[in-house]
């Protein structure tokens, strides 16, 4: 079972967080770190403030190759969807508006066909990178097991500003006034409570 915490996050810097010395997904001696990223750009008052935190998170080797892994098992199937079809849907798109004439409309030299290119090629390649990251997890399934399932896919990290590391997931609230950090060992969770009096 999962533990989940809400930790505040301080208008400047970050709320100084103590993991257990040990691996936070399967609980063996720590032998490396990974880094749980969180960027989010937020409105405080009239002006946007990016807000960024950084921590070292303890792991064992197999832990944290399994994290770089899944990370690459997500990000090349989505940046080959992307650049793939997205790029073939700019050229096609573009072309046919071409052909259509849609560059005579409006002022002289305008460039409607590109713009209408990039819009229909953005589009396409995000849909086609969530397609490809989603068939190659069904394929690699037997190779990496629950890790897949647990880590959430790259899109979806992108749009809520998520992070994930082996045994432990990082998404900011809106705002970004608030962390919630789930540990997926309940054992792991249990103590990081201790460590941080939550």
């Amino acid at each position: 079972m999962s533990q989940t915490f809400q930790i505040p996050i301080p208008p400047a810097g970050q709320s100084p967080l103590v993991f257990p010395n040990r691996c936070v997904c399967c609980g063996a001696p720590k032998q490396a770190e990974s880094t749980l990223l969180i960027n989010r750009l937020v409105t405080r008052g009239e002006q946007q403030v990016p807000v960024s935190l950084t921590y070292q998170v303890p792991h064992c080797e197999r832990c944290a190759r399994s994290t770089k892994a899944v990370f690459l098992a997500g990000c090349i199937p989505f940046v080959l969807g992307v650049l793939l079809v997205g790029g073939l849907t700019f050229f096609a798109v573009t072309y046919g508006a071409i052909i259509w004439r849609l560059d005579e409309y409006g002022q002289p030299n305008n460039t409607n066909s590109l713009v209408l290119g990039a819009a229909a090629g953005l589009v396409a390649g995000l849909v086609a990178g969530f397609l490809f990251e989603a068939a190659a997890r069904v394929l690699l399934l037997p190779l990496f097991g629950k890790a897949l399932f647990r880590a959430p896919l790259l899109a979806a990290q992108f749009f809520t500003d998520a992070d994930y590391v082996a045994g432990l997931t990082a998404r900011p609230d809106r705002a970004a006034l608030l962390l919630q950090l789930t540990f997926a060992n309940d054992e792991i969770g249990r103590e990081f409570r201790t460590l941080n009096n939550y």
